[in-house]
């Protein structure tokens, strides 16, 4: 439950470790237990467009703003780098790696030549 919104069948493989639940609808009465306890533990969040299932998220941490975790899940990731410096540094990569080959390619050679 710790790792955000999830849905019962990711919960059933994050949890699988801890309790093998028999299948999604042990899983879904574990969570309306959870939600209908006096103080909730998880609340349902509302289906999103574009998702198939509804999504969990715990209270562990004191309630949840529904509303705002809804719009930070539809929100759009921002890119953390821009193409052309994720093609600067793949090409960075590229030529380090490259020089470790022929460094490498050298060394095997040398070795090659003791028991020729």
């Amino acid at each position: 439950m710790l790792r955000g919104a999830q849905t019962p069948g990711e919960l059933r493989g994050n949890a699988a470790r801890l309790h093998e639940f028999s299948g999604l609808e042990e899983i879904e009465q574990t969570l309306n237990g959870l939600i209908s306890r006096d103080e909730p533990l998880v609340v349902r969040l509302p289906r999103q467009p574009g998702q198939k299932e509804v999504r969990f998220v715990h209270l562990l941490a004191g309630d949840v703003d529904v509303e705002s975790f809804a719009e930070a899940e539809r929100a759009p990731a921002v890119p953390r780098r821009t193409s052309s410096e994720t093609i600067e540094r793949l090409e960075q990569r590229v030529e380090v790696l490259t020089t470790e080959v022929e460094k490498l390619r050298q060394q095997f050679e040398e070795f090659r030549k003791q028991f020729d």
